[in-house]
């Protein structure tokens, strides 16, 4: 079973449909501008980060969040990188295009179920350095 998702999960997968209200504001606006800068640089990246590694959203040592930081902000860039040029490669790229693709791709992620953090706390996921040959081998 998977678990409902959590406030947090619910707030990243929001946050997209938040810096695209966040455009109707006046060009140049200072609201507009944090709001769509933030997303673009933190919650595309983290649903990332948070769905491929959901180990990084309980306790992890310093160094690990700094990692997780770091990560997130560079996942976030190439994402963002790959929808503009995926859209200016159709014919088809505005600003708000962008963000929609990338507001539907952070909720996407944001909301995936987390299986696999249900299965290593449950202690079905084994180590990899079992008994077993490396090339197929018994």
């Amino acid at each position: 079973m998977t678990a409902a998702p959590t406030l947090p999960r619910l707030g990243l997968a929001a946050s997209g449909w938040l810096a695209l209200l966040a455009t109707l504001l006046p060009e140049a606006s200072p609201l507009r501008v944090a709001t769509v800068t933030v997303f673009l640089l933190v919650c595309p990246g983290l649903a990332a980060v948070l769905a491929l590694r959901p180990a990084a959203a309980r306790g992890m040592p310093r160094y690990a969040v700094l990692e997780a930081a770091l990560l997130s902000l560079v996942l976030g860039l190439a994402m963002a990188t790959l929808a503009a040029v995926g859209l200016f490669l159709g014919g088809v790229f505005t600003a708000t295009r962008g963000l929609l693709v990338l507001a539907v791709l952070t909720s996407v992620l944001a909301l995936l179920p987390r299986r696999h953090g249900e299965r290593e706390q449950a202690g079905e996921v084994q180590s990899g350095g079992g008994e077993s040959g490396g090339r197929g081998g018994p």
